[in-house]
């Protein structure tokens, strides 16, 4: 297991989290894409935005491609920017 995997662990279990819920590789993808065709900073901004959309759909019982939707809307930036 890297640090990464072990933070990620740690950090679902601090947060009450089920094992497994964080999707490092969906997580990266996300951020890196929204740092590379937006601004570095858009990374850490757009994952906690999905998170949020993600948190608020679950207390609702329902699900979300907040993910998914975000990292369309980065990869098509440059053309709507």
């Amino acid at each position: 297991m890297t640090d990464l995997q072990t933070w990620i662990s740690a950090l679902e279990t601090e947060l009450g989290l089920d094992p497994g819920t964080v999707d490092m590789n969906v997580v990266l993808d996300l951020a890196r894409d929204a740092a590379h065709a937006v601004a570095r900073p858009a990374a850490p901004v757009t994952t906690y935005a999905v998170g949020y959309a993600a948190g608020l759909a679950a207390a609702a019982g329902n699900t979300t491609d907040a993910a998914r939707k975000a990292l369309a809307l980065a990869n098509r930036w440059p053309e709507e920017a």
